[in-house]
Formats: structure tokens, sequence, C-alpha cells
């Protein structure tokens, strides 16, 4: 019988996404962190359930061609980079056999094609980093313990210099977290500091701006809840305008701390031009973009194909940057509405969804099934609840292409995909 501290040797037959290897002990599926496909490997057993245990690896024995020695200082303690230790290549494949699965688990028919990746490397344009007793990093995955590190390899250098920089400035305030976002087009940088309590900032934004002249605007925050979640953050304006702008398939998008805005822009330029792909729309047709958020989808799609859209956002300062956005492009055949997309009720010949991780809810699909669109595009960031969600159309809509598959989030476990489908 396994038990805990128990040492095996054992060779892997397979990786999940969230890059743990599998394997079997007397019949019992075994999850090795970090472990790769036919790697040969010791392990000790640290957890125990009735159907699997978590293992981690105590000794190589034979090692894949794939894997990569650590390159961060945070591996294994960071939550962020599970797929640190392997190359792109094998990531995208774990990734790609990940989808199928899925796809196969859930009786559908539909082919998968291949990732796309477009960068792997300094490709996040936001970073949200902890501070604590005068250190400062991410968290401890699926904890509220910060794993100190001065640099991460996803992230631009510039903000790995910020933030070093705000550390010793900042030291003996009450700073609780940093967020930054930067343009990729026009090298402007958001740098706003959340605190605790009350803090004098005006020399620290002085000698900022002084030291980094990409930072254009600087913004703080008190946030005192135990439970830090950044959408509840309220910001105020120190310097500049509040928000930078940036471009993203032609079209210029001004952004504010809470716009939704895709941290890894190549690779959402990519998803966005897909998703307008499969829309295949005509100037005589209506859209309607679900889940809106600032506009990026439907005003990029509003712009290259004429079509008249309506942008459907739950979100009224996101629907607020959606209009400027519009302006700001000289775009006059899209409206937005500040409502939860279940709400929505107008004749639409496409609806492009794109909800959060939990996917559409059953009031949502009940929504889409009465607006009886010709077409819906449906862009996910989670695949369990887009299979969930594709199941649930399946009585009235064909899967009209494949499932393209986008590595938004290199490293990670986390993989966007967009699909489209025709009405009966």
């Amino acid at each position: 019988m396994v038990k805990i501290g128990d040492i095996y040797t054992v060779r892997i037959e397979d990786v999940n996404i969230f890059a743990n290897g599998v394997c079997h002990i007397d019949g019992l599926v075994v999850f090795v962190k970090g472990a790769l496909t036919n790697e040969e490997c010791v392990i000790k057993i640290t957890e125990l359930h009735s159907k699997f245990a978590y293992a981690i690896i105590t000794d190589f024995i034979k090692k894949s061609s794939k894997r990569l020695g650590p390159s961060c200082q945070a591996y294994g303690a960071c939550g962020g980079c599970s797929f640190l230790h392997t190359d792109i290549s094998k990531e995208n494949e774990i990734k790609e056999n990940y989808l199928k699965a899925i796809v196969k688990k859930n009786y559908l028919d539909i082919e998968v094609e291949n990732i796309q990746t477009p960068t792997s490397q300094n490709c996040r344009n936001k970073v949200v980093l902890f501070f604590e007793n005068g250190k400062y990093g991410y968290m401890a995955n699926g904890t509220n313990k910060i794993v100190e590190h001065t640099s991460c390899m996803l992230n631009e250098d510039i903000f790995d210099k910020i933030a070093t920089f705000t550390s010793v400035k900042l030291k003996g305030t009450s700073i609780r977290a940093l967020y930054m976002r930067k343009s990729s087009k026009y090298d402007e940088i958001m740098v706003c500091p959340i605190f605790y309590d009350k803090a004098d900032i005006v020399s620290y934004t002085t000698e900022l701006v002084a030291n980094f002249p990409s930072v254009k605007t600087v913004l703080y925050s008190i946030y005192k809840e135990k439970d830090f979640a950044l959408e509840k953050a309220k910001f105020k304006t120190i310097y500049g305008d509040g928000y930078i702008y940036d471009e993203l398939c032609g079209l210029k998008f001004r952004i504010s701390p809470s716009s939704f805005y895709q941290v890894n822009p190549a690779c959402a330029e990519l998803l966005y031009n897909k998703t307008i792909e499969l829309a295949d729309l005509t100037d005589s047709d209506t859209c309607a973009d679900l889940f809106c958020g600032t506009g990026t989808i439907g005003l990029i799609c509003a712009k290259k194909t004429g079509a008249n859209v309506y942008g459907v956002e739950i979100n009224e300062d996101a629907v607020k940057d959606a209009k400027f956005n519009a302006k700001l492009n000289d775009i006059s055949n899209i409206s937005f509405e500040s409502t939860d997309a279940k709400n929505f009720n107008k004749n639409v010949d496409v609806c492009i969804v794109d909800p959060p991780r939990k996917g559409c809810s059953q009031f949502m699909i009940e929504t889409l099934l009465r607006l009886k669109p010709k077409r819906i595009v449906y862009v996910s960031c989670n695949a369990d609840t887009l299979m969930r969600d594709l199941k649930a159309l399946q009585n009235e809509y064909n899967i009209a292409s494949p499932l393209y598959p986008f590595n938004m989030f290199p490293k990670t476990s986390h993989v966007e995909n967009v699909i489209c489908l025709n009405h009966k």
C-alpha cells in the first residue's frame, strides 16, 4: 500500500496541463511535480488521496532531452512558471495533447490546430508584485506567502528595474503591492503602488519619473482588506493623466488601471485576427461583442469589417474606456452598453463571446439560444468550461471550425482558445 514518505523508482508515462508527470504505482495514479514524459526518476510520495497521489523527484536515473535547467531563482516556489523546466516546443506539445484529450473526454468531434506562440520571454505588459518587510516578489502557489525574487523572464526588464527602485525608495512605508503596465507600441509605462495605509509618495514619484522617462503616469491606492483583489483597488492619479496608450491590430487604445487588456500583445493580435476571420462579417452584418471589456475585439472588428457592432460589458469603467477608444479611432459603427451580457436582446448575425474562466452561465447559454445568431465565435481561457458550453449549444449549433489554441501565457498552465459554431 502506498504511503506518504514512500520512495519509488518510476517511468513517467505522460504530463498533464499543470506540468505534473503522470505514472502509476500499484494501480494508483501518481502526479510527479515537474517530471517529463519517459523520464526515469526516484520519487517521494508527499500527498495521498483515495484515487491519486502527489510526489516530488528526489533523483534522476534518465532525464528527458527536453529538460532545461532552472533559469529562475523562484522556480518551484512561485505560483507562476510551471513549465520553466522544459523548452517551448515540449510545452506546446503538452498543451496541444491536453486539448485533444479534453475534446475526446467530452465526446466532441473537434480538430485541434497547432498552438501559436509568437514569443515566450519578456512578453507580459502587466505585472503585480507584492511587498513584505522590504522584500518583494510573487505569491507562492495557492498561498499568500511572498516568494522573493528580483527578476522574471516573462516580464519586460524595465518592470524589474522599477520594482527594485521602488523597494529601496518606499522601504519603511506601508507598501503592499506594485502594479505596472507598459505600452508595447509607444513605450509608455504606468506605475501604481498600493498601500495598506496613507503614504507620502511625492518624492518617490519625482525620482521615479526622473530615473525612468518612460513612466508617463503614476497612480496609487489604499487597500486595507485582508484578501487582495486588484479589480477592487481604487486608484488616484498623482502624476500624468492616469492612463497610457497602446496600439493593437492597427488601432490605438487608452488603458487605465482598471482596463482589461491582454497581457501578451503579440499573441493577442494573432488571437483577435483569428476571431475576426472566424466571424466572417461583412458591412451588412450586425455583431454582438459580449463580455467586451474595453472593446478591443469589437472595435477591431468594426474597423476591419464595417459591420455594425454592439459591445456589451457589465463593468461601467470598462465601457467608458471603450467609448473613448471608439472616438479615438474614429469608429462610428459600434455602440456600447453597460449591462450583463445575459440581458442582451437585439437581433444580430454573429455573437462573439469572451467570458471569464468560469465560462458562460446557464442564463448566458439560454440567451445565445434565444438570440439564434447564425454564427457564434467563442474565445475562451478555460478549455474545461469551453467544452461544457459547446455541449450545451450542440443541439442547435454545429462546430464549424477547428479549435485554435494560442499560448497567451507561456511557461504557465494556461492556454487561450477560439472556435466557431454555425446555427443548424
